[in-house]
């Protein structure tokens, strides 16, 4: 009994300190994903300024103040 009082804590503690393997950027593990990431983010700054059409018959979902 207690060399598992001793061992359960050590063997949690084992658990909760492991820092299992180094996480890398995608941008250094994949090939060509910084120019991929670089071409979303100019296309997405240029949607981004370009506004939308309004729609003329837009559908009302407050009825008018009386």
């Amino acid at each position: 009994m207690k060399s598992l009082a001793f061992t359960l804590p050590v063997a949690i503690a084992l658990v909760y300190l492991h820092t299992g393997c180094e996480r890398h950027p995608a941008s250094q593990t994949i090939p060509q994903y910084a120019e991929k990431l670089e071409k979303q983010e100019a296309q997405g700054k240029e949607k981004a300024t370009h506004s939308e059409p309004a729609d003329s018959q837009a559908p009302s979902y407050f009825p008018p103040k009386n």
